[in-house]
C-alpha cells in the first residue's frame, strides 16, 4: 500500500523515465545508428590494411635477407666442396706416387732375397768351392754397398762401417769366401730387417752444414722424419740423388711428425696416422 507521499513520488519517478526515454527516442534516428557503424567499420577496415601492409613489408625483408644467406651458405659449399675436391685429387696422386715406391721396395727387396736364397744354395753345394765362391761374394757385396748408399740416410755410417769390415777381412785373407757369404747373408738380412721395421732411434744428422743430435723415426726404408734437442723438425728428402735433411717451416706438417714420434715413444706402431711425405 502506497501512501499518499509514496504516489506522489512514484508518479515523479514515473515522468523522469518518461522524459529520459522520450530523449532517447528523440537524440539519434535509426538512420544516425547505422551511419556510425559505417563509419566505425571504415576505420577499422583502414588499420588492418596498415597493419597487415606494414607486416608484409617487414615478411619480404626477411626473405630477402634469408635469400641472401642462403645464397651465402651456398658459395661457401661450393668453395669448401672445391677444396675437398682438389685435396682428394692430390691425395690421390699421392697414393698412386706411394704405391709405385712400395712395389719398388719390394722389388728391391726381392731382388736382396733372390740374392740371399743363391748364396745360400752355392754355400749348401759346396763349402770348399771356396774360389767359385769369391767372385760372387765381391759382386753382391758391391750390389749390397750401392743400395746401401742410395738408400735413407739411417745410421748410414754403421751400416757401411759393416760392409768395409767385411771387405776388409775378405781382402787380408782372414776369412774364407764360405765364411765371408755367411756374414754377408747376415748383413743382407739386416737390410731387410730395417726395411720391414717402424723404429724411433737416436741419430746425429746435418741440417744445413750444423750437424745435431735427433730423434730419427724411420718408416721402413721409405720415411726418415727427426726432431732435434733445439726443436727443428723435418724429413730426409732426396735433392739431386742425394738424401738432406730439411725442417719443415709448416706448423701442420710439424704437428703431425710430433704426434707420430710421440706415438712411437708410447709403443704405439699400429693405427691410423697422418703424416708429411715427399715424393
Amino acid at each position: 500500500m502506497i501512501g499518499p507521499l509514496g504516489s506522489k513520488f512514484a508518479t515523479k519517478q514515473t515522468k523522469v523515465c518518461l522524459n529520459l526515454q522520450g530523449e532517447s527516442r528523440q537524440g539519434f534516428s535509426p538512420f544516425d545508428i547505422e551511419g556510425i557503424m559505417k563509419i566505425v567499420m571504415f576505420c577499422l577496415i583502414i588499420c588492418v590494411q596498415a597493419f597487415a601492409s606494414e607486416n608484409q613489408e617487414k615478411l619480404a625483408q626477411k626473405v630477402i635477407e634469408l635469400r641472401q644467406e642462403v645464397e651465402l651458405l651456398n658459395d661457401e659449399y661450393k668453395s669448401e666442396r672445391e677444396k675437398i675436391l682438389n685435396e682428394l685429387k692430390a691425395l690421390s696422386v699421392q697414393k698412386a706416387e706411394l704405391e709405385s715406391n712400395l712395389r719398388s721396395e719390394d722389388v728391391r727387396s726381392q731382388q736382396l732375397a733372390k740374392r740371399r736364397l743363391e748364396l745360400k744354395n752355392e754355400i749348401e753345394k759346396d763349402a770348399v768351392r771356396s774360389k767359385t765362391l769369391e767372385p760372387l761374394v765381391a759382386k753382391t757385396l758391391g750390389e749390397l754397398r750401392q743400395y746401401v748408399e742410395s738408400s735413407l740416410p739411417f745410421q748410414k755410417e754403421q751400416r757401411l762401417e759393416s760392409l768395409d769390415q767385411l771387405q776388409q777381412k775378405i781382402d787380408k785373407k782372414e776369412i774364407t769366401a764360405t765364411r765371408a757369404a755367411s756374414q754377408l747373408w747376415s748383413l743382407i738380412e739386416d737390410e731387410r730387417r730395417l726395411a720391414r721395421e717402424t723404429t724411433l732411434n737416436k741419430q746425429t744428422i746435418e741440417i744445413q752444414g750444423q750437424r745435431s743430435l735427433a730423434q730419427v723415426a724411420k718408416l721402413g726404408m721409405l720415411f726418415l722424419y727427426f726432431q732435434t734437442d733445439d726443436g727443428q723438425v723435418g724429413m730426409a728428402k732426396r735433392r739431386n740423388n742425394e738424401w738432406v735433411f730439411e725442417a719443415f717451416s709448416d706448423q701442420n706438417q710439424k704437428t703431425q711428425t710430433i704426434a707420430f714420434l710421440e706415438s712411437l715413444k708410447k709403443q704405439i706402431r699400429q693405427g691410423y696416422f697422418s703424416l708429411p711425405v715427399e715424393i
